[in-house]
């Protein structure tokens, strides 16, 4: 256990500020951790690199048999003094992110999610039931904890409940794809904002019902791949290094976008989509037949 981790003035240059920056880190957790009910500790992502302040920020997720209270939780931060900043307690209290606690150390945002263990397995079986095809209210995608899962750091693991987790999800289900992908090709059928959006050639309503449309693609796409949705950033990488999509598809998803910036261009944009979620049905049909 470390409690007397120095702040942030007595560090001069980058280097300094991130060994300042890890070594806080690790005394936080280790501190976390000394609460008995907390059973594991996982950053989202991990904690290497270590971000700039402003460039990005640390999710940690803390797995317990039972929340801490309040005070308890109040009394490992202030063990901090000056090397935590803008500490608050209890910035949010349950739904998708936990009861949450929030510091800033030298500058980058650490937010500290505190969930059970029990409800965390409920969650996970009823995603991988396929409970949970699409994303819900403030675009959150359930499955998306399925892919933090896999690539969460494990830093605390008392009774090994993270790297069973892992091990759960190693393998994406074959039921899962089939029926999210089920899902929203039944979705992608239904075009009616998008055909009156295309005969009026108006550029926002375009791209609301494009935006929809869209989402559906990429979940069936990556179901197809057998890979957990993690969100809407980075997409464009990940369709990269698929194997099973359509021809060129990465770069007829960006000229479909393109295209329907202007209202010319908007008749063509939604051909080429068209093309692309056809190729995608004929993509997936081909792959389980031969399955």
């Amino acid at each position: 256990m470390r409690y007397n981790v120095p702040s942030a003035k007595e560090y001069k240059g980058e280097d300094d500020m991130v060994n300042n920056t890890e070594k806080i880190m690790d005394s936080l957790l280790d501190n976390i951790s000394t609460m008995e009910e907390v059973q594991s500790i996982g950053i989202s992502g991990g904690k290497h690199p270590i971000p700039k302040a402003g460039e990005g920020d640390f999710d940690v997720f803390i797995f317990c048999d039972t929340i801490p209270k309040v005070d308890r939780r109040k009394s490992i931060l202030s063990q901090f003094g000056y090397s935590l900043q803008d500490v608050k307690v209890n910035v949010f209290e349950g739904g998708h992110w936990g009861i949450g606690d929030f510091v800033v150390i030298n500058g980058i945002e650490t937010w500290l999610m505190y969930f059970t263990v029990n409800e965390t397995l409920n969650d996970i079986e009823a995603i991988l039931n396929g409970e949970y095809p699409d994303k819900l209210n403030n675009y959150y995608y359930p499955i998306g904890r399925c892919a933090m899962f896999t690539k969460i750091s494990v830093e605390f693991d008392r009774k090994g409940f993270l790297h069973s987790i892992k091990e759960r999800l190693s393998e994406y289900p074959d039921k899962l794809a089939e029926i999210i992908i089920q899902y929203h090709f039944d979705k992608l059928e239904n075009t009616e904002d998008l055909d009156r959006a295309v005969i009026r050639k108006d550029v926002l309503f375009y791209h609301f019902a494009m935006d929809l449309a869209l989402d559906s693609f990429l979940q069936a796409l990556f179901a197809l791949n057998r890979t957990y949705f993690p969100s809407r950033k980075r997409s464009i990488n990940f369709i990269y290094s698929f194997e099973i999509k359509p021809e060129r598809c990465e770069e007829r998803l960006l000229e479909v976008v393109k295209l329907g910036s202007y209202p010319e261009g908007v008749p063509q944009s939604y051909q080429l989509w068209s093309n692309l979620v056809d190729e995608l049905k004929r993509v997936h049909f081909k792959v389980r037949d031969e399955a």
